[in-house]
């Protein structure tokens, strides 16, 4: 699998609300593209990668992407990722019938 590449998408991404908390960046505190899932920095795909403020990305750094999203997504986030995820599957096992 090829890695995606968009200089243009990560600067996207520092508009955008923080996925956690809702705020924007602003001049105490920048919004970040928070890669997920990352085994290597080599392996880094932009596709991947959701804003976050700065304060939170360093803390995924810290401890763990998983263990800072587990202590800080709301119940809504929660809900949209589990339902993309249901859908995903449905769509998969409905293409193989």
């Amino acid at each position: 699998m090829t890695a995606v590449k968009d200089r243009a998408y990560l600067d996207f991404l520092r508009t955008q609300p923080c996925l956690i908390c809702g705020l924007r960046g602003d001049e105490n505190e920048t919004t970040d593209p928070m890669h997920i899932g990352v085994y290597g920095k080599g392996m880094k795909s932009d596709d991947e990668a959701l804003p976050v403020r700065h304060g939170f990305h360093a803390e995924g750094h810290r401890y763990g992407e998983m263990t800072m999203f587990r202590e800080h997504l709301p119940d809504y986030v929660l809900r949209a990722a589990l339902r993309a995820l249901a859908k995903e599957m449905y769509a998969k096992w409905k293409a193989v019938r």
